[in-house]
């Protein structure tokens, strides 16, 4: 009895051990997995945020924009309201 008993312990210590290293194998690549998507998790509230950012970025330089459209449609209000001036030449040689 004393081999069956022995295979028996045998087989019982070698489950043992293949049932750890399948867990290392497979929890490495899980973990391995779990990091990359933490990471993509990240990079997306990155670029959310870095959107965000562009977006009032863009918002500000639309106002500028009006507001410089303003100006210059102002501006042409008063010229026309002067009238036409001396015509004079722009450079003399």
């Amino acid at each position: 009895m004393a081999l069956y008993e022995f295979l028996a312990i045998a087989v019982l210590a070698l489950c043992g051990a293949g049932a750890i290293a399948v867990d290392r194998v497979f929890g490495s690549w899980r973990r391995a997995a779990e990091a990359r998507t933490l990471l993509a998790e990240q990079r997306v509230e990155e670029m959310l945020l870095r959107m965000s950012e562009l977006e009032r970025h863009n918002d500000e330089l639309r106002q500028q924009l009006e507001w410089n459209r303003r100006l210059l449609e102002a501006q042409d209000r008063v010229l026309q309201q002067l009238g036409p001036g001396p015509t004079t030449p722009l450079s003399r040689v």
